[in-house]
């Protein structure tokens, strides 16, 4: 059978692991993609996003390829995207839907209501899809496919889950194909890859609190073996000549046995320069040189707030400021670039503590600090605190769920504050302000003076330019360089021309 996935933005690992999948039983893939050039967690503009939208492009070439699933990967900040396109897919074409991913994972109930979703996928999707492509194909029914909600004779029906696969090197490496031959810029950029599914920690923010009450027990975080994780990226700077890579991992640092082992390797055999996330409670001397010596150049590290007891009663955040502070003196010693996070609007944070916030970054410096708005998301924990505490009413529970409204945490989340605005607007420049001048500046309040629009992307932009200058640090993006989006709006910007002009 031939499936067919719709998406927008990004690059999506869990289509690219699905797809490799069904190719693997014998199956045809392709992507239909909304590159969202002005509707995106890094631009968001309503009028250049109506005037760049790819929506009738998309419905066309669907219906071009005549697939015979249609199939979406789904999180909350698309799903109202991911609504209206499988709305006019499955009025023009008819044929079954897929909705898969985190957001109807957490609300499946609710997504199933949609009339033009046929079928959700709960949780890991690779096992799961391929049974449903054979009922499909066989007109078999689908009772026996855990992980399965579907519609039946009017009736919602919700199958049992099947447990995580535990042996993750059974799985094909990633179709990496299907992305790289729609834009083919994205094979210059960094290699993204997972060594690991889960995460040890359940942060009360996070989607990983909904997948850890999905998979109870910890039983969803496993992790690939090193030779595994090694043989992929041999086979990609082979096919494709990487030349860096990202791990998108919780925690790439938890398991220091796995670590040693695997930097070891990946220090004679891959040697190209990686982006890796850390947990300050697993960052010590000897790790951070495994780090370095491995060519380790780029870090993101959370901090979320100054405010222990927030960060414990609200967030679920283990660790302390000592560990922070520890974490980012040991990593200021090496010319890594160091992101941390922090986050903005969440319940019973003041302005006193943002101010606290501000000034412990600016004397416990990291590279850049990167500020998130508070992002309520289905069924995390965050909103049952947050319902208690008062900050949430029923009505906006249910609002979160049903997703209609695009609230990106990088611009504005769910709790933007103009004032506190400001404030984390400050943060984004504490890691190239000295500590004196912020501390000037907090006394006297000038920070009411600062904008409160969105200065996250232009503040990595400047501050990641800085630090490339002056402390010789080399790699301070992740993923796309600046060039590489200039590249990448251009080639569509292009694209988009010359399908308005074609079509006049």
């Amino acid at each position: 059978m031939h499936i067919a996935f719709v998406h927008n933005y990004y690059e999506n690992l869990g289509i690219e692991y699905v797809s490799a999948y069904l190719k693997s039983a014998g199956h045809k893939t392709s992507i239909v993609f909304e590159p969202g050039l002005f509707g995106s967690f890094f631009a968001y503009n309503t009028l250049a996003q109506k005037l760049f939208s790819f929506k009738k492009e998309i419905i066309r070439k669907v219906a071009m390829l005549k697939p015979d699933i249609v199939a979406f990967s789904v999180i909350s900040d698309n799903y109202a995207w991911a609504c209206e396109s499988a709305r006019e897919i499955k009025k023009r074409l008819g044929v079954p839907v897929v909705f898969g991913g985190i957001h109807p994972s957490s609300v499946p109930e609710q997504v199933i209501k949609e009339d033009f979703v046929d079928f959700i996928i709960i949780g890991e999707g690779e096992e799961a899809f391929l049974e449903l492509v054979v009922s499909l194909e066989d007109k078999k029914q689908f009772g026996h496919i855990k992980n399965l909600v579907y519609k039946s004779n009017g009736k919602t029906m919700i199958n049992s889950l099947r447990p995580p696969l535990q042996n993750l090197d059974r799985l094909p490496f990633p179709d990496k194909d299907i992305f790289f031959n729609e834009y083919a810029g994205l094979i210059n950029t960094a290699y993204t890859i997972v060594a690991s599914r889960g995460c040890a920690f359940s942060c009360s923010y996070c989607v990983n609190s909904v997948i850890n009450r999905i998979y109870p027990n910890g039983a969803y975080y496993r992790k690939r073996s090193v030779d595994n994780v090694i043989k992929e990226l041999e086979w990609a700077k082979e096919r494709y000549q990487i030349q860096k890579v990202t791990f998108y991992d919780d925690d790439f640092t938890l398991d220091k046995i796995w670590l040693k082992d695997f930097l070891i390797k990946y220090k004679d055999l891959i040697k190209l320069p990686f982006f890796c996330c850390i947990h300050p409670s697993n960052i010590d001397e000897y790790t951070v040189k495994l780090l370095v010596d491995s060519n380790c150049t780029t870090v993101n590290i959370g901090i979320q707030t100054f405010s222990e007891e927030i960060r414990k009663r609200i967030l679920n955040r283990v660790g302390g400021n000592k560990e922070i502070i520890e974490a980012l003196r040991i990593l200021g010693k090496t010319k890594i670039f160091v992101y941390s996070n922090v986050m903005l609007g969440l319940p019973e944070q003041t302005e006193e503590e943002v101010l606290k916030t501000l000034e412990f970054c600016s004397q416990n410096r990291a590279d850049i600090v990167s500020t998130y708005w508070l992002r309520y998301y289905p069924k995390t924990t965050v909103i049952d605190i947050a319902r208690k505490l008062g900050f949430l009413s029923d009505a906006q529970i249910e609002n979160v769920e049903k997703s209609r409204h695009y609230l990106p945490y990088a611009v504005k989340g769910s709790t933007f504050d103009k004032k506190i605005s400001k404030i984390g607007n400050l943060i984004l420049f504490s890691g190239i302000v000295p500590y004196p001048v912020m501390k000037f500046i907090i006394k006297h309040k000038y920070y009411n003076y600062f904008p409160s629009a969105n200065l996250l992307f232009p503040a990595i932009f400047l501050v990641g330019l800085l630090k490339r200058l002056f402390e010789g640090k080399k790699y301070a993006y992740h993923y796309f360089k600046i060039g590489d989006y200039v590249k990448f709006y251009l080639y569509y910007m292009q694209k988009k021309l010359f399908i308005f002009l074609k079509h006049r």
